[in-house]
């Protein structure tokens, strides 16, 4: 305490003053006045040190119940012990992203492998070296004609022809290009070229010798077959091969119908109104002969009622003028070598037949192509194994001939295995006569034996008989009729002809 801070000496008795001496200063105050100065001192402290513990409380932290009200401000630690300041822990931080995205990355970054990347997410440097690496590369030649080693993304180009790259790839021109996809030890065609695409930059015209471009076919270069310099796409194929011998489809429901050449295919016929002619395209008109083909079908089931007729222009069909489907449902194919027409296959049709069992008729009028010809008018293979002891089969055949009275001119055969069995003699006869002819053959135990007799309007018949016809009956032989005219072609003209297994 100051002396200069103790109040003035009120009045007082001497008895009561005291003089206080502090350093050189002698101060006198009464006991009174110096009573109430130190009752006024003490309270203050009092205060103060009241003051002080609250603010003490407030500040400092309880070692049971540490809690803080507001921030603390303390010097940066010096020890493992101390409290860290918010200057250390930044400055200790301040390589790694904060929330708020206000701090500054002054250190090299890192994270797990099972990190996830995201648009936005930071990557490392080793990502997008990977990244770079793979895409801005300088371009090197090709060292030698092997695959080169490589990382993923190099280019090389090749400033030389190779004959095969990696000794048994494809070849190189000067100036193709090798591109790496992943990384490589190079080597041969085998090892490493899965792992490199090749491009080639002088790419020429292709041919049967060397790979190139090609152009695509026209539709006109596909339907004429025109061209050996383009491709044919899937679609055209498919469109040339609907309108092929294979799948094409023309429906006739006329009474007369010629054939084209686009026709080739299925021709599907419809005689339920009346009977048809189909007349066929002269072999030697045909622009591709040996690519059409037709097939001549009774779509609707009627040709036996109303016969549908195949006739050929300026050729014949299986060496006949025409052939007659006259079965419901029959069909027949029919194929050219650019000369003649010949069957392929067919469906109970007597001139081109075969038989196991069953009658097999045949009606339509037919006749020789042209006069001083002997000419197959309607034959049938049979199967002779099929038939027992006493067993066999009738051929009957039913006619007219022209109009002349002689018959020297006018022959009509039927032949078993090619042995004339029946034949008409020439015993004169009206013209425009009708005649019917019939063998029967049947299979005894020692030898084949055939009657057979043929009638004409007015005339005796003739007949012939022959215990010895010299059949082999494990094998197939074709029973046929055949005609000559000599002087008219249809002087001679078939009817009918009916096959009738005996068993």
């Amino acid at each position: 305490m100051k002396i200069s801070n103790l109040p003035k000496a009120a009045k007082s008795k001497g008895s009561d003053l005291i003089t206080i001496v502090q350093g050189n200063t002698t101060k006198v105050i009464s006991v009174k006045d110096f009573k109430n100065d130190l009752i006024k001192n003490l309270s203050k402290l009092t205060s103060d040190v009241n003051s002080l513990k609250t603010d003490v409380v407030k500040k400092t932290l309880n070692k049971n119940n540490p809690t803080l009200s507001k921030n603390l401000k303390i010097p940066n630690p010096k020890s493992s012990n101390d409290a860290a300041t918010k200057s250390y822990v930044d400055v200790n931080t301040s390589h790694r992203v904060k929330i708020d995205g206000t701090s500054k990355i002054a250190a090299p970054l890192t994270y797990s492998g099972a990190f996830s990347f995201k648009a936005k997410d930071l990557v490392t440097k080793e990502y997008a070296d990977k990244l770079l690496d793979a895409t801005l590369k300088t371009v090197s030649t090709l060292p030698t004609g092997r695959y080169p080693k490589a990382a993923k993304g190099d280019l090389f180009i090749s400033d030389k022809e190779y004959a095969s790259i990696g000794g048994d790839g494809p070849a190189l021109q000067q100036g193709d290009i090798l591109i790496c996809l992943e990384e490589s030890a190079g080597g041969t065609h085998g090892e490493a070229s899965s792992q490199f695409a090749i491009i080639n930059t002088n790419v020429v015209l292709a041919t049967e010798l060397e790979s190139g471009i090609i152009k695509i076919a026209s539709t006109d270069e596909v339907n004429t077959y025109s061209s050996d310099d383009s491709a044919i796409t899937p679609l055209k194929l498919k469109n040339n091969l609907l309108t092929s011998s294979l799948y094409n489809r023309t429906l006739v429901d006329s009474a007369n119908y010629k054939v084209t050449e686009s026709d080739k295919g299925i021709l599907a016929v419809d005689s339920r109104r009346a009977a048809a002619t189909i007349t066929l395209p002269s072999p030697q008109s045909l622009e591709f002969p040996e690519m059409f083909k037709i097939t001549v079908k009774d779509e609707f089931g009627s040709s036996a009622l109303k016969n549908i007729t195949v006739n050929a222009t300026g050729s014949t069909i299986d060496a006949s003028a025409n052939i007659i489907l006259s079965n419901n449902f029959q069909a027949v194919t029919l194929y050219t070598d650019g000369k003649q027409y010949y069957t392929e296959s067919n469906s109970n049709v007597l001139g081109q037949g075969s038989v196991s069992s069953g009658n097999i008729i045949q009606s339509g009028a037919v006749f020789p192509s042209a006069a001083d010809a002997t000419e197959t008018m309607y034959s049938v293979s049979v199967d002779l194994s099929q038939f027992d002891y006493n067993e066999g089969f009738e051929f009957e055949v039913a006619g007219t001939f022209g109009n002349t009275g002689s018959t020297k001119d006018k022959i009509v055969e039927l032949l078993v295995g090619g042995i004339t069995t029946v034949t008409n003699s020439a015993t004169p006869h009206s013209a425009n006569v009708s005649f019917f002819s019939k063998v029967t053959v049947l299979r005894p135990r020692k030898y084949a034996s055939a009657y057979g007799a043929i009638y004409v309007d007015g005339v005796a018949p003739d007949t012939y008989s022959s215990y010895q016809l010299n059949l082999d009956w494990s094998t197939t032989i074709t029973v046929a009729v055949t005609a000559f005219a000599e002087t008219t072609a249809n002087n001679v003209i078939i009817q009918s002809a009916v096959f009738k297994p005996l068993k």
